[in-house]
């Protein structure tokens, strides 16, 4: 044994396999005396070749998943739609009934093609384009009592495909331009616009405005889908306007569509603006969603400066921010400057967000729909805290195990989850407050109070509903604005051609049923 220990250890492979020889010749194999098998010399780049395999496959399978945007289907039924029954499509007298939705759009993305049937690029144009867009429930031919079982989920099959049919521009406002006062300063295809904004308030339950600011990596099918859900389970009484802002829809390129929501901000500020002061809009209420809360929040604070110069009220009601993708301080700088003119400011957050957690990867900082609170100096807390206490700041936390419809890490848990969509639907809708919708006051931290889902929602729902069911009995008052004349005429221009739509189509014959 000496002897092999000195060959061994004195010479090199030869010596090594005479070695192995002679134990061999001695009656001890290479595992027994090594305790280990034989290396393979081959096996290490077997395996190799397949961790790069299949490190290609994982690179191969992201990439797709960054260009791919799943189809936009019908949220699960919101809570409070369900059990109000039919009340809400029953309370609309001009109900349609068909397997389409209508919304107004406003956007700063780059179109193309013929202004009856645009198509958007993913690039910022420099004018804000103004029409109304077609959202499909299903297939063609789809009837109205098939779209009604989908309403209520009573066939328990898969959710149909919201699809996007056509958007028709009707006016624009040129990118180096101001808002024009309230007055006769108007060319008449933005009149005619304004005018079906006016036309739909008047035939509204609710004479409020919703705008709907969706997220990053969002193809203007799925955004137009998302806003679609807010028409279609109001009972068709809300009228919805989407804020269709540019995103690469891609997620390798995410950061790009955060620059591009600081620069879409000041389109949307005008969009506030000219709503504002050229309809008879009571309320304009915001809902933001993921990184349209960027988008939104940057907009509110211009909406602030630009009303206070220029002497307008901006109509503020509800905002709601659903999961905002928004850098925290910045979030807290915006909602300092326009903290007082909503009625009501919702940021809805789940603390486990999935989508969040890697933004504040790639963002370096925390985000507002999962706020660090340590990233705030001791200013940005106390105004966090008085704007809590007094400026109508509403905290609404989804925690794991609250929502029964997503799992714990969701996103888009507003229009995934039967609970959080209620409670969303209810704020913009009748305007309450986190109590009156059934949510109950969850422990603070750092002096501030928040929201939550109990286990008893749906128990609570019927007095909810009730108390709702009163604000509608009271009349609506709709503040008085500049009275536009009903857009006839509106046919006329390139932008519409030949159309035989809800709210296109009532601009020839104001008054009009379905």
């Amino acid at each position: 044994m000496d002897r092999i220990d000195e060959m061994d250890a004195g010479c090199g492979a030869p010596c090594l396999v005479g070695g192995a020889a002679l134990r061999h010749a001695g009656g001890m194999t290479e595992t027994e005396w090594t305790g280990e098998p034989p290396k393979t010399p081959g096996l290490k780049r077997r395996i190799w070749r397949w961790v790069g395999f299949l490190a290609l496959i994982g690179l191969l399978l992201t990439i797709l998943m960054a260009f791919h945007n799943p189809p936009m289907r019908l949220m699960p039924v919101p809570a409070a739609f369900r059990q109000s029954g039919n009340a809400l499509f029953e309370a609309n007298p001009t109900l349609r009934r068909d397997n389409r939705i209508e919304l107004f759009y406003a956007t700063n993305r780059l179109a193309l093609g013929p202004r009856n049937d645009r198509t958007h690029a993913i690039t910022p144009g420099r004018d804000l384009l103004l029409g109304v867009t077609t959202i499909r429930i299903g297939d063609e031919g789809t009837a109205w009592d098939r779209v009604y079982e989908w309403s209520f989920g009573e066939d328990g099959e898969r959710r149909p495909q919201l699809i996007l049919e056509r958007m028709a521009e009707l006016a624009s406002l040129p990118g180096d331009e101001e808002v024009p006062p309230a007055g006769p300063v108007l060319d008449p295809s933005m009149r005619a616009w304004l005018g079906l904004v006016d036309e739909a308030l008047s035939r509204s339950l609710d004479p409020d405005i919703i705008i709907y600011v969706h997220g990053a990596n969002s193809t203007v099918e799925r955004a137009a889908g998302q806003a679609a859900q807010l028409r279609h389970f109001t009972g068709q009484n809300g009228v919805v306007l989407l804020f269709a802002w540019p995103t690469a829809e891609n997620f390798l390129v995410y950061p790009r569509d955060i620059e591009t929501a600081f620069g879409a901000a000041p389109q949307f500020a005008r969009l506030v603006e000219l709503l504002a002061t050229h309809t008879r809009v009571r309320r304009i209420d915001v809902l933001s969603y993921s990184a349209g809360g960027t988008v939104a929040s940057d907009g509110l604070a211009r909406v602030a400066a630009l009303s206070r110069q220029r002497g307008y009220d901006p109509r503020l009601g509800q905002v709601h921010h659903s999961a905002p993708d928004a850098d925290l301080r910045g979030f807290v700088g915006d909602l300092r400057d326009y903290a007082g003119l909503p009625d009501r400011v919702t940021v809805g957050l789940n603390m486990e967000d999935s989508a969040l957690r890697l933004s504040e990867v790639l963002n370096r900082g925390s985000r507002a729909g999962r706020p660090d609170l340590k990233e705030l100096s001791p200013g940005d807390i106390r105004f966090l805290q008085q704007a809590n206490r007094e400026l109508g700041l509403e905290i609404v936390r989804v925690r794991p195990g609250d929502l029964k419809g997503v799992g714990a890490r969701s996103h888009g848990f507003w229009y995934m989850d039967p609970w959080a969509a209620s409670d969303v639907l209810i704020q913009l809708m009748f305007g309450l407050g986190a109590e009156n919708r059934g949510l109950a006051p969850g422990p603070g931290t750092s002096g501030l109070s928040y929201w939550v889902f109990p286990p008893d929602y749906e128990a609570r729902l019927p007095e909810v509903l009730a108390r709702a069911s009163a604000l509608v009995a009271e009349p609506a008052a709709i503040e008085k604005g500049e009275r536009l004349p009903d857009a006839v005429g509106v046919e006329g221009h390139q932008a519409v051609g030949h159309v035989d739509d809800d709210m296109v189509g009532h601009a020839g014959k104001p008054g009009g049923g379905d």
